[in-house]
């Protein structure tokens, strides 16, 4: 019983450094602020770069998860898409406005989670976009 309750106890104390980013709804920068979100990737290295990644993709009800890792020495960013259209195989670009969100240092690897709802006003987006990163 002692050991269960160690075991138990050192696994308890053991601690996940995780974040979560969350996409805005709407675009909300000053030139497209009523664009809504149509989607979410992830990219390493500089601001503005060219270093998209295609993380392992799955899809879900409702949407897909994107897994993603980093090395230790690249920047890791969440690109918010919107006004665009998701990306197809003959398509790989992404049409529309990104907002980049730049991630925490030594983020080892992330899980984007993009969902679309059903329509309830046509005005808002039915997109979320969240991804949820954890440390090396």
């Amino acid at each position: 019983m002692k050991t269960l309750l160690s075991a138990v106890l050192a696994f308890s104390c053991t601690v996940v450094n995780a974040e979560v980013y969350t996409c805005p709804q709407v675009y909300p920068g000053k030139n497209a602020a009523t664009m809504p979100l149509t989607g979410a990737s992830m990219m390493s290295g500089e601001l503005h770069g060219n270093g998209f990644l295609h993380g392992d993709e799955e899809k879900v009800a409702g949407g897909y998860d994107a897994r993603y890792g980093f090395a230790d020495d690249e920047q890791a960013w969440l690109i918010c898409l919107y006004g665009g259209r998701k990306r197809t195989k003959a398509d790989m670009g992404w049409p529309g406005t990104q907002w980049w969100m730049k991630l925490a240092p030594q983020v080892g690897r992330c899980t984007v989670r993009v969902r679309v709802g059903k329509n309830q006003a046509p005005a808002k987006s039915t997109w979320t976009a969240t991804a949820t990163c954890v440390h090396q």
